[in-house]
């Protein structure tokens, strides 16, 4: 949960770099600003955790899109994590031997949904999406989305992106993480 009371959004804020703080900085609304310092910190603290050392020594680097992953100066080169957030909500995934990803969403009607599923979703998605009720296509969107999202963020690249060969091989898991949302974690096989 990222709502979280002010003293625990300082508290958060601590272990950021001068980096993480510009860019919470930047964010228009307050409370974006407020869930970006949660979830960092959150994240920071489960990696610190992990590898046995202060969040605030944790060190990231960020591929050509933006994934972020352990410095190449951190020790523990085989942990890999995937971090999501919507609305009041993240989720953070990690594994010790294989890339992994996650996505999460609010579910709510998307007015763009047709268009975006002809866009991004392959025929045997757009097939079945179709076939779905009215009353069950906001729920079928965002699984079918959330699927496409986490391997995009466990590969590091653009949902437009082709996926390189070799790495078609996931483990997917949908899950609710609560009441009004959908999430997908995907580890590679």
């Amino acid at each position: 949960m990222l709502d979280e009371r002010p003293e625990f959004v300082r508290e958060m804020g601590t272990c950021l770099t001068e980096d993480e703080r510009r860019r919470a900085n930047n964010l228009t609304w307050e409370r974006d600003r407020r869930r970006f310092v949660v979830t960092r910190g959150r994240l920071r603290h489960f990696l610190g955790s992990r590898l046995g050392i202060p969040p605030s020594d944790i060190e990231l680097e960020y591929g050509p899109h933006g994934k972020p992953r352990l410095s190449r100066r951190m020790p523990a080169q085989g942990l890999h994590f995937g971090v999501s957030r919507s609305g009041d909500l993240a989720v953070i995934a990690l594994s010790d031997a294989r890339e992994v990803g996650v996505d999460i969403e609010e579910v709510r009607p998307v007015a763009e949904a047709d268009d975006i599923a002809a866009l991004c979703f392959s025929v045997a998605e757009q097939e079945s999406y179709h076939t779905l009720p009215p009353g069950e296509r906001p729920d079928g969107f965002m699984r079918r989305w959330t699927r496409l999202e986490a391997i995009s963020k466990a590969l590091g690249c653009g949902l437009g992106d082709p996926i390189p060969p070799g790495v078609r091989d996931w483990s997917l898991h949908t899950f609710i993480p609560k009441v009004g949302y959908i999430g997908t974690v995907v580890v590679q096989s």
